[in-house]
């Protein structure tokens, strides 16, 4: 008796729980994307086209290569510095500016200027290579025109040098103190050996080769 009730009970259950879910209106998927559009999720086919511009900007540079750091003291990464696409610029200050900033003057003139050119969206990184004279390596597409542009409409900066090639600030075309009088002034300040002795240290590595 026990054993026909739990059967009949048994069956009861599944003939309910058949009922409930024939219950249940059925949904046939037609057309995907148009359900996509209803829920409004966006494009799938521009993930980029629903993102903040500010948002797409960051992505942008966090995909660029970043510059290795440079030892200035280290002449193989420096040269290393000029290769696989990273750039290399120069500022030069006026000579009256390098003289009152010194070597540690410039060095936080640089720190101020990689401050000022993050600020413009600018990734670059800044040495103090002598006093007066800051050195920017790179390697976004576009940085060296972006950097030449703020340097130049810097006060106290005679001129902004790529490749070999010297940018003035508008209304110069020339130093303000040409090469010659400029290195003799760094002579009498010890910043470097007069133009004198380079010939004689020279002579004097031959007597020592010859010894």
């Amino acid at each position: 008796m026990w054993k026909s009730l739990t059967l009949s009970l048994a069956a009861l259950v599944g003939l309910r729980a058949l009922t409930l879910v024939s219950g249940f209106p059925k949904h046939e998927i037609i057309d995907v994307e148009a359900d996509i559009r209803d829920l409004d999720v966006g494009d799938l086919d521009d993930m980029e086209s629903d993102v903040p511009p500010s948002f797409l900007e960051e992505l942008k540079r966090g995909k660029q290569k970043k510059a290795p750091p440079i030892d200035m003291n280290d002449p193989a990464s420096i040269m290393a510095g000029s290769q696989g696409g990273t750039q290399m610029s120069f500022a030069t200050l006026t000579q009256e500016k390098a003289e009152e900033l010194g070597k540690g003057g410039t060095e936080q003139l640089a720190s101020t200027w990689k401050t000022m050119l993050e600020t413009g969206g600018v990734d670059a990184q800044c040495y103090a290579v002598d006093p007066g004279k800051i050195l920017f390596v790179t390697n976004g597409p576009g940085s060296v025109e972006k950097i030449k542009g703020f340097v130049l409409s810097q006060s106290d900066v005679d001129w902004f040098e790529i490749n070999q090639q010297r940018h003035y600030p508008r209304g110069r075309a020339a130093p303000l103190m040409d090469n010659e009088a400029r290195a003799e002034r760094e002579a009498e300040l010890g910043w470097r050996a007069p133009p004198e002795a380079a010939p004689a240290a020279e002579k004097q590595k031959k007597k020592r080769k010859k010894g």
